[in-house]
């Protein structure tokens, strides 16, 4: 197991597909991929209030559009308001406003319905702007009101949770992918996964080094925990409330179930969620009225301690997730993992079982298969209020249920254990670690399923049986995913430009 296993580059090699943005210093010109500017236009992330187009006009992003799938602008059916005048139409997108320009756009008959065009930065560095749109389209410089820097974002976009192609028929590549035995195809995926993993990997590399394993790791927990519909809170809330600040206000010689009752405290009270809705607790029974007033105690004495935090209540999203998924339970549930793994660390905790587990494996002579236990690892059971209830004060459950279940568990050990310990195991020079977290990831466990998996497997394998018996583990899973991002995203969503059946061609068959 020391030297077999591994995790390969391959598939970049063979794609030369690169998904972080680069900065080429040779032009100084930083490259950003466009979808990244379409996820941010899509969610609107920058100060919509005091917009100006670039003759300094007042604009007023009434619907930002819809996304567009086929050819013509990024966005459909928009509606802006310039100078208070009420304008509706389509939304060109562009890393440079020259752009435009050079992919075309001047004269095509699909941009005349266009009235805003967007883009990142003026120009590239000591190149004139070229060609703009006639003067019927505003434009707006988009980096003048972003929330926060282009780079940190393209990091933080959650490309997963974008809008799927809309098309009923077969992929290009579907074609060249059926042709490939089963072996081949499955090299192919795997291959990608790890690809993904590496992606994973850049995003936090740098955390790593700045923060160290223990508090990357919170944080990349906490974010799991709130995936994908509070995600951001929960950055936010790890960041405000790092381990070494938990760590010292928690006061030493209490009981776990006190711990976790001050944690708790701590975390509802900077993710402004203590009011509970403007819960009475006066009006509530004895236990629940014991316990709410128990968190409101604590949350004064350690509210001058805690820096201030921007999330409020409304930060918080709500509809659309199961209830067993609310933000009070997972809140709950990661505050109970931090006392479990107090003495030593979350991330310190697992690598120490992971090891283990290999070396066990070894002496049995089967190193190349991980238990399942370890994807339960994060799972937590316990007697706390939440396990009992869905909502603050809400009915009482006929039975205690998981804080934290089987399947958050396994997405927090494929979307942080196998990066961030990848990380530390080429760190520490560990091949047999290495080669644990590639057969972890290749374990036997029915991998999971999502709706942009289900759209993969149609739109290219088909659905066909033979080919998806290589999607047999959540390696093969998650570099399906990763051949989504790095191509079918691209090019404006047109399966017609697509690299990918080329190079399935020239480098798997």
């Amino acid at each position: 197991m020391a030297t077999q296993g591994l995790f390969t580059d391959i598939y970049q090699k063979f794609t030369g597909w690169f998904t972080e943005v680069q900065v080429d210093q040779k032009e100084s010109r930083i490259h950003v991929p466009e979808k990244t500017l379409r996820c941010v236009w899509n969610d609107q992330l920058f100060r919509a209030e005091n917009l100006k187009t670039t003759d300094n006009q007042e604009l007023e992003i009434v619907f930002p559009g819809h996304w567009n799938f086929g050819p013509g602008p990024d966005f459909k059916n928009a509606a802006v308001k310039v100078s208070g005048k009420l304008l509706e139409g389509d939304i060109a997108l562009h890393v440079y406003a020259s752009d435009w320009t050079a992919q075309d756009q001047s004269g095509n008959p699909d941009y005349t319905n266009v009235i805003l065009h967007v883009f990142m930065w003026e120009n590239p560095h000591g190149q004139p702007s070229g060609k703009r749109p006639g003067n019927r389209v505003h434009e707006l410089e988009l980096k003048r009101f972003l929330t926060r820097g282009i780079l940190e974002l393209n990091h933080e976009v959650d490309f997963d949770h974008y809008p799927l192609l809309h098309q009923p028929d077969y992929g290009l590549c579907h074609q060249p992918l059926a042709r490939l035995s089963k072996e081949k195809l499955t090299h192919l995926l795997n291959a990608a996964g790890d690809a993904r993993i590496f992606t994973k990997m850049n995003r936090f590399h740098d955390r790593v080094i700045i923060n160290g394993y223990e508090q990357t790791f919170y944080e990349g927990v906490a974010e799991a925990l709130g995936y994908p519909n509070n995600k951001e809170a929960f950055q936010i809330l790890s960041g405000t409330l790092p381990l070494y600040l938990i760590q010292n206000l928690v006061p030493p010689g209490i009981g776990e179930a006190e711990k976790a009752l001050h944690i708790q405290a701590m975390m509802f009270g900077a993710a402004g969620l203590i009011e509970f809705k403007g819960l009475d607790t006066k009006a509530l029974h004895p236990e629940d009225r014991s316990y709410f007033g128990t968190l409101q105690s604590l949350w004064d004495t350690y509210r001058s301690q805690v820096p201030p935090s921007r999330l409020i209540a409304s930060s918080w999203k709500f509809g659309g997730i199961r209830p067993a998924n609310f933000p009070y339970r997972r809140i709950a549930g990661l505050a109970h993992l931090l006392v479990r793994h107090e003495a030593n660390g979350l991330f310190a905790d697992y690598m120490t079982a992971f090891k283990n587990v290999i070396a066990q494996a070894a002496q049995k002579g089967d190193a190349a298969k991980i238990p399942g236990p370890m994807y339960d690892f994060f799972c937590v059971e316990t007697d706390d209020y939440w396990a009992h209830h869905y909502s603050p004060a809400g009915k009482t459950l006929s039975s205690a249920q998981q804080l934290i279940g089987p399947a958050r568990s396994k997405e927090i050990t494929i979307n942080m254990v196998i990066p961030i310990g990848l990380i530390y195991a080429r760190a520490s020079k560990s091949t047999a670690l290495e080669a644990g977290l590639n057969a972890l990831f290749q374990s036997g466990r029915k991998p999971g399923d999502n709706r942009l998996l289900r759209f993969m497997k149609h739109y290219i394998f088909g659905n066909k049986p033979e080919m998806l018996k290589a999607l047999a583990s959540e390696k093969q899973m998650q570099g399906l995913m990763q051949v989504y991002q790095d191509f079918c995203t691209q090019n404006k969503n047109n399966c017609l430009h697509c690299q990918f059946p080329g190079i399935v061609k020239k480098n798997f068959t």
